[in-house]
């Protein structure tokens, strides 16, 4: 669907508006593409404002428990860590929608959505209908890859860890059944070619029979931290997971009446 008022298109709470417009007016390489999908409803860069927009207004008590349960959901109940148990305070979390980030080698990706605390930074590559984007002659690394060299190059103390999350319409395991499908076919047409996104993370994530050498190999060149650890700090997350803890976070501050 395309709406005839950007503003239909997204969440926004009293205030924001032009925090909202300097979003979409925004560049990344000199292309304005959160301007040009304003009025889509496909558009992945709304949905992902109207999300974290609304959760970075939270009071800092309802903003820590929606937060909690987003990393709970994108790492099965098992988290590698949790936002009330870092004692922070509200300054010290900062979300950050469309920022760029440059590692120390100089590469540069713009991030969907972000996290920046004390102890650690959280990327979320999202995506809705489509797919990432893969290697190319021009660009030796697809999305992931990309997220990845930059979040562990990005300039990180020795006590910030490094997380990413996949932020996807299904349950990784339901996108990698149809990718087994999906691959067969060899049109790579059905479903936008969204295999290639949960076939990508899986390859970096669980590597390749017990061998951990392909996330290895596009990390070449950067210093890490052990792979077992950059892998269990990879999670994936569905938008109705994050739609619920956003719609839990209004609610509770509606009954406070904030």
């Amino acid at each position: 669907m395309i709406y005839d008022d950007y503003k239909r298109n997204h969440v926004i709470l009293p205030n924001r508006e032009n925090a909202l417009l300097d979003f979409l007016e925004s560049d990344y390489d000199g292309m304005k593409h959160k301007w040009r999908n304003r009025l889509s409803s496909n558009s992945e860069d709304a949905l992902t404002w109207s999300c974290f927009d609304v959760i970075r207004q939270l009071s800092f008590q309802n903003k820590v428990s929606a937060l909690d349960e987003i990393i709970q959901d994108s790492f099965d109940t098992n988290p590698p860590f949790c936002f009330k148990n870092l004692n922070l305070k509200d300054e010290e979390i900062n979300i950050y929608i469309g920022k760029e980030y440059t590692g120390q080698l100089g590469e540069k990706t713009e991030v969907d959505a972000s996290i920046e605390f004390p102890s650690g930074l959280v990327f979320f590559e999202a995506k809705l209908y489509s797919s990432i984007s893969i290697a190319t002659s021009s660009k030796p690394y697809d999305q992931i890859a990309r997220k990845l060299r930059v979040g562990l190059d990005f300039p990180l103390n020795d006590e910030r860890n490094f997380y990413f999350i996949f932020l996807d319409i299904a349950p990784l395991e339901k996108i990698n059944k149809r990718a087994s499908k999906e691959k067969a076919s060899k049109d790579g047409k059905g479903f936008h070619n969204k295999w290639k996104s949960a076939w990508w993370f899986s390859y970096y994530k669980k590597g390749r029979n017990g061998s951990y050498k392909p996330i290895k190999s596009i990390l070449e060149g950067i210093d890490t931290p052990p792979i077992e650890k950059i892998t269990k700090n990879m999670g994936w997350l569905t938008w109705s997971d994050l739609f619920k803890s956003v719609m839990r976070g209004m609610v509770k501050s509606f009954v406070e009446g904030e």
